[in-house]
């Protein structure tokens, strides 16, 4: 297979910069961005989105030719999964040299290590101007917004297959403790269950039986009966 920068993944990383003469202000933490623009170039922007863009564009062949450089022996993949795996370290640095005051272009490096003691890799930068920096700018955060979205997609969707798997799992269970007989399949008596007060008043309020009423000429009957009865044991 050919040498080029097919399937590279952009890499997104943030850097304190080291500048031996920062000028009237000191420069901010500024962040990186290595994508192909092209099958056979990397294009490379450091920006801290105040002071300006620095930026590089390395082919194939440069690339190829910095593993004499760096020391790195094996194949093109082994060195390009070196310096992506350098880039993506905690051991990355941002050296800016000395602005120049007759063009106002600084000049820089770009040096990360996959591990201190190991070969570093150098990346020569040089500062944008004009529109061409800001529009390296917009890029740059508009990229940022689309990796932020895409990871989000892709942690929504492992949230979703994570609870369809355990809804899944559920299913499965309860299946397998119906067939195996442990679970009681009788529904719960509901003969013990408590009703409101309100349901219990209405409940009674049916189950009682009204009292007999007597016709109003049988009370007064049995009243003047008595008195007679009465009268007759005093005689």
């Amino acid at each position: 297979m050919a040498a080029s920068f097919e399937k590279f993944e952009p890499i997104y990383g943030e850097v304190v910069p080291e500048c031996s003469d920062p000028g009237p202000g000191l420069l901010r933490r500024c962040l990186f961005h290595v994508y192909a623009s092209d099958s056979f170039h990397l294009t490379v922007h450091v920006t801290d989105f105040v002071s300006g863009v620095w930026t590089t564009i390395l082919s194939v062949s440069q690339l190829d030719d910095m593993r004499d450089t760096v020391g790195i022996g094996g194949s093109w993949s082994e060195f390009l999964d070196y310096t992506v795996a350098s880039l993506k370290s905690d051991n990355v640095k941002l050296h800016l040299g000395q602005n120049s005051v007759s063009n106002g272009v600084a000049t820089g490096r770009l040096v990360s290590q996959k591990a201190k003691g190991m070969p570093r890799i150098i990346i020569p930068l040089t500062k944008m101007v004009d529109s061409s920096a800001s529009e390296a700018m917009a890029n740059l955060s508009f990229e940022l917004f689309r990796a932020f979205k895409s990871k989000q997609h892709l942690q929504q969707g492992d949230v979703s297959s994570s609870a369809a798997a355990t809804d899944e799992k559920d299913k499965s269970d309860q299946l397998e403790r119906y067939s195996s007989g442990k679970v009681d399949v009788m529904a719960p008596s509901t003969d013990n269950r408590q009703d409101s007060p309100a349901k219990q008043s209405t409940r009674e309020a049916n189950t009682t039986k009204p009292a007999k009423r007597v016709p109003a000429h049988r009370r007064n009957r049995k009243r003047g009966a008595l008195l007679q009865d009465s009268e007759d044991e005093d005689g």
